[in-house]
Order: structure tokens, then C-alpha cells, then sequence
């Protein structure tokens, strides 16, 4: 069976329907269906059902997605050791960046791998934590920059190598001047967040309703750091910036909440964690947050690998 088809059942298994597959490896939903019925009739036993208007996997359909797992992790393992054996890191490299992170650190990081490993040819998506997450699973991506607030842990998953990198503090921004200093003083302000889902959002809301004690007015909806930043030099809104990006904003004061910490990680399949490709992103990458994290107070560099993964699924 064709690694490309085991790979289609592998994601439906995951991800419960044909356009969700059809959406994550971007293919179109009639040839995920094709490509499903070959795989099918290759195997000589039914794979799917019909429920409704969609598909779900028989028993055969479930115990084969389980060895399309094991067998595109092997597969992985075995390319990641056939290059640990070649000259020095190649090859191509799928990066995402949440977008804050990416501000601090993307330069510096591609100065370094340019200077490093030539030979790797590094391509960046900018893209949220839990979609980038997923598409790290899937293999359309091979090294996320990750972000997690302390309020609202990322999913861990035991074919997800995580690293941490940098813990900072998240603070209170408001605009220049304004005497509001703590959550206390801006119950009743109008606040900016991140998209609803968003990490950023869910923090806002856990922190003002955990330690602030109200549910926070949010008139303001951006996943744009720099337009959040703005909206508070602008007076018309408070919010949380982490302080990669809070420090030296014209306009904005920034304060401290004690207690309140952002996490930035990377994250690579742990089958390829070893490929001389990936190592050498992921060094690039901590490089970068070593400079960044220099001399300051608010921001420091964690040491070792970020907690290990927790559910398979």
C-alpha cells in the first residue's frame, strides 16, 4: 500500500471527515475519496461506511489507520537516520511562526541558519499555535515557534517533540500617561484581544476574571500583535502584550502582573526531531532567543526540553 493513501487514512482518523482531510493536505475532497476507494480496494475489506452525508471508518478502516500511523512514523525515522549518515544538514524545512515571536526572532534566526547550514532551504508560514500544531502532525509543516499562556496549556501529543525556549512575563498595556496601573483599575476600560480561540483571548479572559475578578469588556479583535499595540497608543483600548513585543512602545506604558508568564516553544514530529535539517532550525532558532533574552529582566531563556507529550490522539 501507497504511503501517500495510508497517510489519507491516517488523517481521517484524526480529523473525522473527508473535507477536514481534504483542507489540511490541501487536496481537493473528490480525490481524498478517490484515493480512499483505491486504498480500499487494495486492502479487500471495507474500510468506510456511509453516515449521512459523510464517512466513517469501519473496524477494519480503524485498525488499518493505526498501522498507517506506525508505518508513516517508521518511515520518517528511517529518513531521519539515512540523513543523520550524509555530509551535514539539506534539505527543506516547512517553518511556522505565531507572529509576536516571529517579530523578536525570524531575522536573526534565518542570519544564523544562512550562516550555519546553507545547504537548508527554509520556508515560513506565519500561523496560530494549535493550527500550526496540527499541521505539524500531518506533516505539512516540520518545526513550529509556538506560543502557550500560563492560563491555557497547548495540547501535548506523544509524536510532538517540544522545547522550550523563552518564559516572559505578560503585561498590562495601557496607554501612555494613563495612572491605570493594575486589572483592578481597568475593570471597567474597553480592552483589545486576540480572536476568540486564540490563546492571547483566552488569557485576557482567564486573567481578568482569575485575579481581576470581571468578565473584560472586549471591544477590540485583532491576532495582530502590532494592531492590538496600537489600539492602546491610540487610547482606546487596554490589553495583554507579551514583553518581546511590549518593551519601548511609543504610546503605550506597560505593568506588571506578578504571576503572569507566556512561553515560547518549538516543536518538531519526534520521529524527525534527530534529521540535521530540523536540529539545525531548531539551534537557529534558539540562538536567536538567547540574543533576544539579553540582558533582561522580564524574559529568560528555559533550560532543557519543554514538558513531554501527554495524550497520542
Amino acid at each position: 500500500m501507497e504511503l501517500r493513501r495510508l497517510r489519507l487514512i491516517h488523517e481521517l482518523a484524526r480529523r473525522g471527515t473527508i473535507a477536514a482531510v481534504a483542507e489540511a493536505l490541501a487536496y481537493s475532497p473528490s480525490s481524498v475519496s478517490v484515493q480512499l476507494a483505491e486504498l480500499e480496494r487494495e486492502a479487500g475489506v471495507k474500510l468506510l461506511r456511509r453516515v449521512g452525508r459523510n464517512v466513517a471508518l469501519t473496524a477494519a478502516g480503524w485498525r488499518l489507520a493505526e498501522h498507517a500511523s506506525a508505518a508513516l512514523t517508521r518511515d520518517e525515522a528511517v529518513r531521519t537516520e539515512l540523513a543523520m549518515l550524509g555530509a551535514g544538514p539539506r534539505g527543506l524545512v516547512r517553518l511556522t511562526f505565531v507572529q509576536s515571536p516571529a517579530l523578536a526572532l525570524l531575522s536573526a534566526t534565518l542570519a544564523r541558519l544562512a550562516e550555519v547550514a546553507p545547504d537548508v532551504r527554509a520556508e515560513v508560514v506565519q500561523q496560530e499555535t494549535a493550527p500550526a500544531i496540527e499541521a505539524l502532525r500531518s506533516r505539512a509543516v516540520d518545526v513550529v515557534v509556538g506560543i502557550e499562556y500560563d492560563p491555557v496549556p497547548v495540547p501535548r501529543h506523544r509524536d510532538v517533540d517540544r522545547r522550550d525556549l523563552i518564559r516572559e512575563e505578560v503585561l498590562l498595556a495601557v496607554p501612555l500617561g494613563s495612572p491605570r496601573t493594575t486589572l483592578a483599575d481597568v475593570e471597567h476600560e474597553p480592552w483589545a484581544a486576540g480572536q476568540p480561540g486564540s490563546g492571547q483571548a483566552a488569557a485576557v479572559e482567564n486573567v481578568c476574571n482569575r485575579l481581576g475578578g470581571y468578565a473584560p469588556d472586549i471591544r477590540h479583535r485583532s491576532d495582530d500583535g502590532l494592531i492590538l499595540r496600537a489600539l492602546v497608543s491610540s487610547g482606546q483600548a487596554v490589553t495583554l502584550l507579551p514583553a518581546l513585543i511590549a518593551a519601548a512602545t511609543p504610546g503605550v506604558s506597560t505593568h506588571r502582573i506578578p504571576g503572569l508568564y507566556r512561553t515560547i516553544f518549538t516543536a518538531a514530529r519526534a520521529a524527525a526531531a534527530q534529521a540535521p535539517a530540523v536540529v539545525a532550525v531548531r539551534e537557529a532558532i534558539e540562538t536567536a532567543a538567547h540574543a533576544a533574552a539579553s540582558g533582561r529582566d522580564d524574559i529568560r531563556i528555559v533550560k532543557g526540553p519543554g514538558p513531554s507529550t501527554l495524550d497520542s490522539r
